[in-house]
């Protein structure tokens, strides 16, 4: 969704970390260290590894093609309480999928800290370096033979205050954001993953909070809409009738697009798949709060202005009213499913130093072994149903929990 997941993810472990003596909270935003940008620019719909899928492509809720009117709603479930009992003791996935985590270098052969993009195959990472706090090369480091090549020098000029990258199609594609003349602009830039000079694709023209690459196009969420533009060189494209909608997994746009902090909202109530135009409308069951929605599952968490006491209320529910459970606890953050199956949640009085997952199709609590002291989390996502993977950083290496390998 946006880089909300995580700012929000921070502020979830800082908290567990507060219960947990001797664990610093660490969970920093998405952008490594020095990067000043506070919208993010989503990455997703690449065929790589190092990946969050937030949503996916689960048939849930209303379905209607393009242009035509949402059906009269079904009646949503109530929300079933689900208490701590009831999850158990976390599964340990290191023990049960020894495949799922795997530990990568933190830095290059010559030392240089990578920031990663992408896993190629099983021994390729694509990866970033930084100076004076902003990009400044592309590498692809071959961690089977230790040897890393450059794969494209960044300009980044002085005025910039972000870059974000995402990977697929065979390219490396990357958002840049600077101020000129008093105002935002955001150029669209790629180069391939061989190598080579980097190219300009577009300018953005506004803020730009979602970038994907699409096979052999860069396509990008604005205020004005969703946009697209030929990776090797080509017109930019508005698509038609996208303003006000955000890119939830790509092709699935929704709207509202922009998070709306009141009791009842429902952040992508409306989903529209631009590529076959089926659309769909959530029907949720009322909270004292707002939803936050997927593909296939939404999240409830109080409005900011709401009071409570104790346990925070979170709520999760499918897309079509069933399904409906409330989870107290910790908040889950930002309001995010990842890979349209999990989300970070922790129950009051567990003990653990480790990220917990809440599996939403078995009810199951998972630890990923993955402790809360990294300083960066990698999000992109694969545009694949049920996969993605996500990398969290910290100074002795990168720990990447392959989702795909939880059955």
């Amino acid at each position: 969704m946006t880089d909300e997941l995580g700012r929000a993810l921070r502020g979830t472990l800082t908290t567990a970390a507060g219960e947990a003596p001797a664990v610093p909270p660490g969970l920093l935003d998405q952008v490594e260290a020095g990067h000043r940008r506070r919208r993010r620019l989503r990455v997703s719909a690449t065929a790589l590894a190092v990946a969050v899928i937030l949503g996916g492509t689960g048939a849930a809720g209303a379905v209607l093609r393009s242009g035509d009117e949402p059906p009269a709603a079904a009646k949503p479930g109530k929300l079933r309480p689900v208490a701590a009992a009831e999850l158990g003791k976390p599964i340990k996935v290191r023990d049960r999928w020894p495949d799922a985590v795997r530990s990568l270098p933190r830095k290059l052969p010559n030392g240089r800290p990578l920031q990663p993009i992408a896993l190629v195959g099983e021994d390729t990472l694509i990866g970033s370096t930084t100076s004076s706090g902003v990009a400044d090369r592309l590498w692809a480091y071959d961690l089977k033979a230790g040897k890393a090549t450059v794969v494209t020098r960044v300009d980044t000029p002085r005025t910039s205050y972000d870059t974000t990258f995402v990977a697929g199609g065979g390219h490396i594609a990357w958002a840049l954001a600077r101020k000129t003349g008093g105002r935002t602009v955001v150029e669209i830039w790629a180069v391939p993953m061989a190598g080579g000079e980097a190219r300009k694709v577009a300018e953005a023209g506004s803020p730009t909070s979602g970038l994907v690459i699409d096979g052999g196009n860069a396509v990008w969420e604005t205020d004005e809409g969703v946009y697209k533009a030929p990776l090797a060189g080509g017109a930019t494209e508005k698509i038609p009738g996208t303003k006000g909608f955000g890119i939830v997994s790509w092709p699935w746009l929704g709207s509202p697009g922009a998070p709306v902090d009141k009791v009842g909202a429902v952040r992508f109530r409306n989903l529209w798949n631009v590529r076959t135009g089926e659309r769909r409308t959530a029907v949720l069951a009322p909270i004292d709060g707002r939803w936050s929605c997927g593909v296939t599952w939404c999240v409830g968490s109080p409005a900011d202005k709401t009071v409570h006491r104790g346990a925070w209320p979170n709520a999760v529910q499918r897309r079509d009213g069933k399904d409906g459970r409330s989870l107290p606890g910790e908040p889950i953050p930002g309001g995010m499913v990842i890979a349209d199956r999990f989300v970070v949640y922790r129950p009051l009085g567990l003990d653990s130093r480790n990220m917990i997952l809440y599996d939403l199709h078995t009810g199951r609590l998972l630890d990923t072994g993955i402790s809360m002291r990294y300083q960066s989390i990698k999000v992109s996502s694969q545009g694949e149903p049920d996969g993605g993977s996500v990398a969290f950083v910290d100074d002795g290496g990168t720990a990447m929990l392959d989702l795909t390998a939880i059955r």
